[in-house]
């Protein structure tokens, strides 16, 4: 299975998941209009069917995650293993949960397995989270290292000619946008590393992403003062 087919067989089981989420409310609305026993057993049966609904979903978005990864080449090995041992543990926290669900009997078993449910799901998106913004902090790195070897390069074909004055600005301006970027970077691979239970995950994911957007804009301009150093050194050239 390919990164492609394991997401779109994670949108089929999203799907699923809802449907199976909306007839159990339908089983629910009827028991509470009418609580004979056989709307409890309805309600407890299509709840049931619900709770491995999102099992299923929560499983195609872990294959889909560890393919995803595995298919990008500018993941390294070492955080590719991470991801793998993580995705791993909660496929079996998933096993788990499947296992807890089926031995539900009554309508106070599904309550207690639903509220587990959730807190293993947070622990769940927080590994994840955790993992996938390292990715992007390991990409946005490359990036800056590629940025500040082509700066490099014109730099020390600048200082070989003359009246090289304007070409030195541009690229003193790309390295401040680059070193701004780097310390943003940093800032959001410390912020994803605190992304985990017990802690305020979602937030922290969340501050994460904006020093890296905030990153990526100083990059793109580190990128657009290279872009008219170098139109300088070719008219200089």
């Amino acid at each position: 299975m390919t990164s492609s087919e394991a997401k779109q067989a994670w949108i089929q089981a999203k799907q699923a998941s809802r449907e199976a989420q909306q007839a159990y409310v339908q089983a629910s609305i009827r028991w509470a209009a009418n609580k004979t026993q056989g709307n409890e057993q309805a309600l407890v049966d299509s709840g049931k069917i619900a709770l491995q609904a999102a099992l299923n979903e929560a499983e195609a978005w872990l294959v889909w995650v560890r393919l995803e990864v595995n298919e990008n080449p500018e993941v390294p090995v070492e955080l590719k293993e991470r991801i793998q041992n993580d995705v791993d543990d909660n496929l079996k926290t998933v096993e788990d949960l499947r296992g807890e669900v089926a031995k539900v009997r009554t309508r106070a078993e599904l309550t207690l397995v639903f509220l587990r449910m959730i807190g293993k799901y947070f622990e769940l998106v927080a590994d994840v989270a955790r993992n996938t913004g390292l990715v992007w902090v390991h990409i946005a790195n490359t990036y800056a290292n590629t940025i500040e070897n082509y700066e490099a390069e014109m730099r020390t074909a600048a200082e070989g000619i003359e009246n090289n004055e304007d070409i030195l600005e541009e690229l003193d301006k790309a390295v401040e946008e680059l070193e701004n970027a780097r310390d943003n970077i940093d800032l959001a691979e410390a912020e994803y590393k605190q992304v985990q239970i017990p802690g305020n995950p979602l937030l922290r994911f969340s501050s994460g992403n904006q020093y890296l957007r905030i990153a990526r804009n100083k990059l793109l301009l580190a990128v657009s003062y290279l872009r008219k150093a170098y139109q300088l050194l070719m008219g200089a050239s």
